[in-house]
């Protein structure tokens, strides 16, 4: 099983010792590329996107993506899955992954990836005012889950699970022996699969798929006492 976290100096020992960078074995077709930095950054990202938008855009008011409600854009596979401590030292953490998806173009802040979700207050307001966003979005018949930073590790542990499952898929079933534009191909779609499978899983607030789940309850339980309603359901798609 490929650890998270594996780093470019292990691909560089796997290339030194003619093995594949990808699989760590020897075999046909095997992948020798220098795996390097993809230096990709995180980047404010706002609007829906990509597969089946027409669904998504249908989650907000009028249509319309970015909503009228103060919101925030979400990487529905979280950046934190493609790159490790991004705002200090970062690292790519699926490196061999990361650095052949982007061969193909990929980059996580591609507006497939993107969920816009109720935003948090602005400075100087009370607690209950990163409640005000998610609000409007419930009344509307619009209800999404609220976004206000400090993602709970069990929701970002989800998208390190999806990726490293695509890691170990492709190794398992020696997906990494075929040539390199069908492996990447195969590669950059099984992500984009994920993206939408994320996308759908946020939109639904399906547990662990909640970003915040005490501020949520609290946002829930403070909208159904204001507006006397019994239940919030979120969107299936």
């Amino acid at each position: 099983m490929t650890q998270i976290g594996e780093g470019i100096a292990i691909a560089l020992i796997r290339l030194e010792e003619d093995k594949c960078v990808f699989c760590g074995k020897k075999h046909k077709n095997r992948k020798k590329d220098e795996i390097k930095p993809t230096g990709w950054k995180r980047k404010a990202i706002k609007g829906v996107g990509g597969n089946f938008v027409a669904k998504k855009k249908a989650l907000y008011p009028n249509n319309t993506s970015p909503p009228s409600y103060r919101s925030e854009g979400h990487h529905c596979l979280a950046f934190s899955a493609f790159i490790v401590d991004a705002r200090n030292s970062p690292k790519d953490r699926f490196a061999a992954l990361n650095h052949y998806i982007k061969e193909k173009d990929y980059n996580p802040n591609n507006d497939n990836n993107v969920i816009d979700l109720p935003g948090r207050k602005k400075k100087g307001q009370g607690k209950e005012a990163n409640f005000y966003a998610y609000e409007e979005a419930v009344v509307a018949g619009k209800p999404l889950q609220l976004h206000i930073g400090g993602h709970a590790k069990e929701f970002l542990m989800q998208s390190n699970i999806m990726l490293r499952d695509i890691v170990n898929l492709i190794i398992n079933m020696d997906i990494c022996k075929e040539v390199d534009d069908s492996f990447k191909n195969q590669l950059k779609d099984m992500v984009i699969e994920m993206e939408d499978r994320a996308f759908k899983l946020t939109a639904s607030v399906r547990s662990p798929w909640i970003a915040h789940p005490n501020p949520m309850r609290e946002a829930e339980n403070y909208v159904k006492k204001k507006h006397s309603i019994s239940e919030i359901k979120y969107p299936k798609i």
